[in-house]
């Protein structure tokens, strides 16, 4: 199965600023949260299960501030599949221009046992 490419729109509220007014970088991982929580329900919807993960590795390059009044959407996809673990892309756009890049590696994981697991080898990186 080729996991999808995910648009998750963003409402951005006024505790997300700070001082300056824009985006404060400390909420940039709540929206990657929610860009992840929209993939990984497709994911589940195409495949009939839901598989936890655990982030192992987070990389965040903020490449431009996001503004209140700006019109912002998270992008998420995979790019690699290990045993394991999988490469996870997400980009946030603010008004159609690539503000943030972030990469994190996840792991799968049992809840029950408390232990990495494998993921379906049916699974493929999607396209981007």
């Amino acid at each position: 199965m080729k996991l999808p490419v995910t648009n998750t729109d963003i409402q951005i509220r006024f505790t997300d600023l700070d001082m300056m007014g824009h985006v404060s970088n400390s909420v940039y991982m709540q929206y990657f949260d929610i860009g992840r929580v929209e993939f990984f329900t497709q994911i589940s919807q195409q495949a009939g299960e839901y598989i936890a993960n655990v982030v192992a590795s987070i990389h965040i390059e903020l490449l431009r501030e996001i503004r209140l009044s700006d019109k912002v959407y998270v992008k998420t996809w995979c790019s690699e599949i290990g045993n394991k673990s999988m490469k996870v892309e997400q980009h946030i756009f603010s008004n159609g221009t690539c503000a943030t890049k972030g990469t994190l590696v996840l792991v799968g994981f049992d809840n029950e046992n408390r232990k990495s697991v494998a993921l379906p080898q049916s699974w493929q990186p999607s396209e981007c």
